[in-house]
């Protein structure tokens, strides 16, 4: 592909102005923000969680008739997922709409029942955690959101808030549950770090509660061991990738079907066809590259990664959904075409590119990278096109 026109400066590496990957990044102010409260939930919510043993409701009947005594105790652990976890967090557009998100998951360790179900009782689980927080909440001026089917929801502010999944695992192989363990568990059964060793926690065992009282099978995990495995196939420009295009998203749609898995995966996708060749090229370069086959990769079934063989589908999307999805992924292939490939005059790259992905793009031609020879011949093209009109002398009156 012949690019006449450079434009990674307006995605990354910008000094006196933020560029792009710069000004979808999370300020540190609103991290620590999110940080901080996470840590007042997980206390309040291990606090509360001291009465579960000895609670019959908590239990499944079979375990409630034991004596409180020979009953486990259960302590939760906590293992932040999704986006802040996969370091792929990206500052909404519309922050008030979109929201910043924080999921941290809740794990208790429990015994299992001959059905396969965990001795817990998801609903009892629910109503703890959401008791533990009413206070909290009130305390810090949050609001408790009880409407979410698979978590406790605690909003922060207008422009974020955090969630609380709740999973069970085996109670025997909690010691996994460290975050060491947690960051290298694919390594093998026994895992040593830090001079420990760790049982590797059984994906067919982490079970995610309903609000409804259902368990269903559901590992967060796999799916951010398969990040950090893209993250090595591909380098650090897979993350970059994916901030890129969820920022699209993000401009395109106040909120949408086209989930950030389902962009996760779809890059990978991307990358993976393209060979190789993206480690030769700039970041401009690579999102052209990757915005040519969007469209169709998008067009097809994209299945869960973390869950090969399962048939997890994605983007199991209406024919509506579908049409206007496609349609927007290619009005960006053209855009991207436009700013790289069909122009020479470096303030029509910027102009595309922020009709593209938004004004965050910074309106910098100045740093716009023009193909020297080519600049020269549509410089020339230009001239005869448009002939310098002819002035005749005159004198005022």
């Amino acid at each position: 592909m012949k690019f006449l026109a450079n434009a990674n400066a307006l995605f990354i590496g910008l000094r006196e102005t933020k560029s792009y990957h710069e000004a979808l990044q999370v300020g540190p102010a609103r991290h620590a923000k999110l940080l901080a409260a996470r840590g007042l939930i997980r206390e309040r919510i291990r606090e509360e969680a001291k009465r579960i043993r000895s609670e019959d409701q908590f239990w499944d009947a079979s375990f409630a008739i034991r004596a409180r005594r020979t009953r486990p105790e259960v302590s939760p652990k906590f293992f932040t997922q999704g986006s802040v976890a996969y370091n792929l967090l990206v500052d909404p557009v519309l922050r008030i709409v979109q929201q910043l998100d924080l999921d941290d998951g809740m794990y208790v360790g429990v015994e299992y029942l001959q059905n396969g179900k965990p001795a817990l009782v998801a609903q009892a689980l629910f109503s703890l955690v959401e008791e533990a927080l009413a206070s909290l909440c009130k305390e810090q001026g949050w609001e408790l959101d009880k409407s979410k089917e698979t978590c406790v929801r605690v909003v922060l502010d207008a422009e974020s808030h955090i969630d609380i999944p709740i999973y069970s695992a085996p109670a025997d192989r909690m010691i996994a549950m460290d975050a060491v363990a947690l960051n290298a568990r694919a390594d093998s059964v026994i895992l040593k770090r830090a001079g420990h060793e760790y049982a590797k926690l059984p994906t067919d065992k982490i079970m995610l509660a309903h609000r409804n009282g259902d368990w269903d099978q559901s590992d967060p995990l796999a799916l951010h061991e398969w990040v950090d495995r893209c993250v090595e196939r591909y380098g650090e420009l897979f993350r970059r990738g994916c901030r890129y295009f969820k920022g699209w998203r993000d401009f395109r749609w106040s909120n949408g079907r086209l989930t950030s898995i389902t962009i996760m995966a779809a890059i990978a996708e991307a990358l993976e066809h393209m060979n190789g060749a993206h480690r030769s090229l700039s970041d401009d370069q690579v999102v052209y590259e990757i915005s040519q086959r969007l469209p169709d990769i998008l067009e097809r079934e994209i299945l869960n990664p973390a869950f090969p063989g399962q048939q997890k589908v994605l983007n199991d999307w209406s024919a509506n959904d579908r049409r206007e999805i496609v349609r927007a992924a290619h009005a960006l292939a053209e855009r991207m075409t436009d700013a790289l490939v069909n122009t020479g005059v470096a303030e029509l790259v910027v102009d595309a590119l922020r009709k593209a992905f938004g004004d965050r793009i910074p309106n910098r031609p100045d740093v716009i990278k023009i193909v020297p020879p080519v600049a020269a011949a549509v410089i020339a093209q230009a001239a005869v096109a448009t002939p310098v009109p002819k002035v005749t002398a005159s004198t005022s009156g």
